[in-house]
């Protein structure tokens, strides 16, 4: 669970997000959004009897249709500190939107 000092504030998790990534958090979710807004992340807290769980969901959008898609982040997690480092990872691995528009098969347009 993310440290009670930080509920309600915009990225409870402490993700250092790449330049102009956004963080809202809206009941148990929170999205973090590319600033061109063609990605999104999303981690969700919920329990199950007495254990908490932590769900991440990566979109990425065409147009108006936003599509999930498996990036290799597994299906849940158990601790809010191995979730945070799991979508860490995985933002510091993304290049640049422009960069990753203008890449086609690993060379340059």
């Amino acid at each position: 669970m993310p440290d009670e000092d930080t509920r309600g504030a915009d990225d409870p998790y402490r993700i250092d997000l790449p330049d102009g990534w956004t963080a809202v958090t809206e009941g148990d979710t929170t999205t973090y959004e590319s600033p061109g807004g063609t990605r999104r992340v999303q981690i969700t807290e919920f329990s199950r009897g007495l254990s908490l769980y932590w769900w991440v969901d990566v979109y990425e959008r065409d147009g108006e249709d936003w599509t999930r898609v498996e990036v290799g982040l597994g299906e849940s997690y158990t601790r809010a500190d191995a979730v945070a480092s799991a979508v860490q990872s995985y933002l510091d691995g993304l290049a640049p939107e422009p960069d990753r528009r203008a890449t086609v098969g690993g060379e340059r347009d």
